[in-house]
């Protein structure tokens, strides 16, 4: 049957999801696949209904292509918007990339943004400019603290961050999603030490996301380590990507004095520290007999790698140790993935003699939720996750086999801020996607989820489209 011709009729006979804490996201696991694309659906149904009188944005948006609150199966492609239409867009509004330039303006997107009515009066009590995006965010988080409001940024590799904006709800929910799947596909636990390559204070949504999750997994604190030793905030990586910077004389400071300093600083000092503190603590962790997760981006994983072969002394941890990865390489570096892997193996090991394993994490800024790589090398959507391909006319293409532009309509992720119902940048093959199911397509590993095919995940627009959380 094709599912997307279904009529409205068709639709309103399913059960109404009024709550979707009836469905809470870990039970998606045990739902069938049929029965778990139908629950999600009538949930996009309802998650659109709900906020298109609220979001002016996204009803803006919807309205163009003739959506209205009554939608129909087939409307579905017509809901999706792409996350730098709306995490960028306060670009367009202020004519500047900075925000903290322009906090009335700000104040005026944020509200646009929003399925919530923000009382946009209250700008008045701030100031007119700020010095940085940091100072700016963390003054409109202390003026709508009743809203529990929480900022997180892309990494800004195109040196225009995105901004995303969560409340306790949808910070909630995404830690919990995040928490799910460590613990499903790296099997993380509370009895691993936990190291991560990343700064421990920074708006970057993975960094964040990841050291959430640890903390609801029980990690204790003295057993999570960060270890790069310096904050990483919005204006420090924008400036680090060497794309975008500010006009007048404050411009010049940053193109031809900080830009360089920060790069001379961050290779010659800030690295080598990172590196040198993270074969520190996996020594004292063979040493102590723990179980290990490490946590990095590709290049710094090898680094680590190289500086351990050059001691000349592999590090053996417990089985159960694994390294885990993200991001893919957002700079040029000489050598290939199957060169990383080849020194990884050499380097840590398992006292069983064994590569410990190296899995990938598949995640954008802009979404609430990651995409883990399993022992079979393919990337699991989260069950509660809809996802679909997008044909060359952004149309949703059908089937358990498809290659396309991957997007996805996650009810769960945007609560009552904003419809989480977005097309990537990332052209992929999914497998058992939302719109067509196979159990002979079912992964090696066992898991009746949709799934991205190993090695098939490439970017099709490098720089505008989507965040990532590779460069810290």
């Amino acid at each position: 049957m094709d599912i997307l011709q279904e009529e409205r009729k068709t639709v309103s006979m399913q059960k109404p999801l009024q709550n979707l804490s009836a469905f809470p996201i870990a039970s998606f696991w045990e739902i069938n696949p049929e029965e778990r694309a139908a629950i999600l659906m009538q949930a996009i149904i309802d998650t659109h209904k709900w906020h298109f009188p609220r979001n002016n944005s996204y009803r803006r948006t919807v309205e163009a292509r003739g959506i209205e609150a009554e939608i129909a199966v087939s409307d579905l492609a017509r809901l999706l918007r792409p996350t730098s239409q709306v995490f960028k867009s306060y670009i367009d509004l202020l004519g500047t990339p900075f925000p903290q330039d322009k906090t009335e303006a700000f104040i005026d997107w944020l509200a646009d943004q929003v399925s919530l009515h923000l009382p946009v009066e209250r700008a008045k009590k701030l100031h007119s400019r700020y010095p940085s995006m940091e100072a700016i965010l963390q003054a409109v988080e202390a003026l709508y603290a009743d809203y529990g409001f929480e900022f997180s940024t892309s990494s800004g590799t195109s040196g225009r961050a995105s901004i995303m904006l969560r409340d306790k709800t949808s910070m909630d929910r995404t830690v919990e999603s995040f928490y799910l799947s460590y613990k499903r596909y790296f099997g993380m636990q509370v009895d691993h030490r936990a190291v991560f390559v990343m700064p421990a204070q920074t708006r970057i949504a993975m960094a964040r996301m990841v050291n959430f999750s640890v903390k609801r997994i029980g990690i204790p604190s003295e057993r999570t380590h960060f270890t790069i030793p310096f904050p990483a905030y919005p204006d420090q990586v924008r400036i680090r990507s060497g794309r975008v910077f500010k006009g007048g004389w404050r411009g010049q400071i940053e193109r031809h004095i900080l830009y360089p300093l920060m790069n001379r600083i961050n290779d010659r000092f800030i690295t080598p520290q990172a590196v040198k503190k993270t074969i520190e603590i996996l020594r004292k962790s063979q040493e102590t007999g723990e179980k290990v997760l490490l946590f990095s981006g590709w290049i710094q994983l090898h680094r680590i790698a190289q500086e351990i072969i050059s001691i000349g002394k592999p590090i053996t941890l417990l089985p159960g140790s694994l390294m885990g990865t993200g991001g893919g390489f957002k700079e040029f570096y000489e050598y290939t993935p199957e060169q990383i892997h080849h020194d990884l193996k050499l380097a840590v090991r398992t006292i069983e003699n064994k590569p410990v394993p190296v899995r990938d994490v598949y995640g954008m800024a802009e979404s609430n939720w990651a995409a883990m790589q399993c022992d079979q090398g393919n990337y699991h959507i989260p069950p509660w996750v809809f996802s679909v391909t997008l044909d060359d006319n952004d149309a949703l293409q059908q089937g358990s086999d498809q290659t396309g532009l991957l997007a996805f309509f996650d009810p769960y992720g945007g609560g009552q801020l904003f419809p989480a119902f977005f097309k990537t940048a990332d052209r992929t093959r999914l497998i058992n996607g939302s719109l067509g199911y196979d159990p002979a397509l079912n992964c090696l590993c066992g898991d009746q989820t949709a799934y991205m095919a190993k090695g098939s995940i490439t970017r099709v627009d490098l720089i505008d489209e989507a965040g990532c959380a590779a460069q810290v």
